[in-house]
């Protein structure tokens, strides 16, 4: 028995709602509309659907790290005024913003009066990690030392000191 071009474009739709491909079978027929007036090959077709499953992916992956992140402010490295500050080493920060401090698990400690730049440059390398698919979390040392008392008095300094990243020092 031959199964009839609806009934299968039926079970490609379920397949990729079972798969939980949403995104990808809402653009189903966008695609197929798009191979036929196209002639695209099987192939390109195919490319294109999962093009868009993948970009929806790491959309809601950059999102989730994003809100995980609670940076406090939209800055990016473009944003601070190296001019306006000359005592900042535009150098040294424009070769932290490469992030390679974070394949060999160094620390980066902005020290200086108020109103410097350290939280902008701070939230700016934050941004920069997140986006470049890492994992960060914005806190002062005022509230990280906050958390870590109230831990400690609660008996859960362990938990705490779980949430911080590791070293491998």
């Amino acid at each position: 028995m031959q199964v009839s071009e609806a009934r299968r474009f039926q079970q490609l739709r379920g397949h990729l709602s079972y798969l939980k491909l949403n995104d990808a079978a809402e653009a189903l027929n966008r695609v197929l509309d798009q191979a036929r007036t196209e002639r695209m090959s099987l192939t390109a077709a195919l490319e294109r659907l999962l093009e868009i499953e993948v970009e929806a992916t790491e959309a809601r992956r950059l999102a989730a790290r994003e809100r995980f992140a609670c940076l406090p402010e939209p800055w990016t490295l473009s944003d601070f005024d190296f001019a306006a500050q000359p005592g900042v080493d535009e150098k040294l920060i424009r070769d932290l913003a490469t992030l390679r401090f974070l394949d060999d698990a160094s620390n980066v400690l902005f020290v200086g009066p108020p109103g410097v730049g350290k939280t902008m440059l701070s939230v700016a390398l934050g941004r920069a990690a997140v986006e470049a698919g890492n994992r960060v979390y914005f806190t002062t040392a005022a509230d990280l030392a906050a958390r870590c008392h109230k831990a400690a008095l609660e008996g859960r300094w362990k938990t705490c000191m779980n949430f911080l990243p590791a070293r491998n020092s």
